[in-house]
């Protein structure tokens, strides 16, 4: 709990820095007027404004997953506490699960906070239903903190390189398919998108989708291979031996 609260509170610092940043500059010269040119009923729906904020868990996920590998060095005393090990993992899981929901709350808190102070709330409207897309961007989060604690459990004591390497290979895995290297070559960097969590989210409405499907596939997909991944850590985690 106090590892996820540390990257909570920086997480919900930079965030609040920024959103106070973009406050301050938008009323440097006096109230900013807005003007909503939608038509005589301009309308911000919430569930749009709800899948944006998915992408607040989507940024702390790697952070959040090397939580349970911060246990290797010190697993002979772990091993050692009244509980089995598998409630442990579990406790772990259910702490991150939870602080990637209060990540979007706070994101979410992020975007409505410069809404109501330019005076545009009263555009924003409840009743739809919860967008396809906030279930697959935070079904991207849970499918990269998955896999980032699976590989973490595979290589005990390297984190925060894994979780380092973790944004490296979202970010410019999707770059090396827009190359044209040989047909073989091609399609192994495709393949390799499918366990790339923000291939999953760059829509299948582009002219060169990285994955097939759509979007109700890739989430269901996302959240498949995250809840899987981290299944499987789990199970791994508790067969750990003591290391020399």
């Amino acid at each position: 709990m106090l590892r996820a609260r540390r990257a909570l509170i920086w997480y919900g610092s930079i965030l609040f820095a920024c959103v106070a940043l973009g406050l301050a500059l938008a009323f440097k010269d006096g109230s900013p007027r807005i003007q909503m040119s939608h038509g005589q009923n301009p309308m911000i729906p919430f569930q749009y404004l709800l899948a944006g904020s998915a992408i607040g868990p989507l940024i702390l996920a790697a952070f959040l997953a090397v939580g349970l590998d911060a246990e290797y060095k010190t697993i002979a005393i772990t091993w050692t506490r009244p509980i089995s090990r598998l409630s442990i993992a579990l406790r772990y899981l259910a702490v991150d699960g939870g602080a990637l929901v209060v990540a979007w709350a706070l994101a979410l808190a992020a975007v409505l906070i410069p809404i109501f102070a330019l005076g545009i709330g009263q555009h924003i409207t409840f009743g739809g239903p919860i967008a396809l897309s906030a279930v697959l961007v935070f079904g991207a989060a849970v499918m990269w903190y998955g896999l980032v604690v699976l590989v973490t459990t595979l290589l005990p004591g390297r984190g925060a390189a894994v979780a380092g390497a973790s944004w490296g290979y979202a970010l410019f895995v999707p770059v090396l398919a827009a190359i044209p290297f040989p047909p073989l070559l091609h399609q192994v960097v495709l393949a390799l998108n499918y366990v790339n969590p923000t291939a999953y989210i760059t829509g299948h409405n582009s002219s060169h989708p990285l994955i097939a499907g759509n979007d109700t596939q890739h989430a269901v997909a996302a959240w498949l291979i995250g809840l899987a991944a981290a299944a499987i850590a789990t199970q791994v985690w508790t067969k750990r031996e003591v290391p020399a």
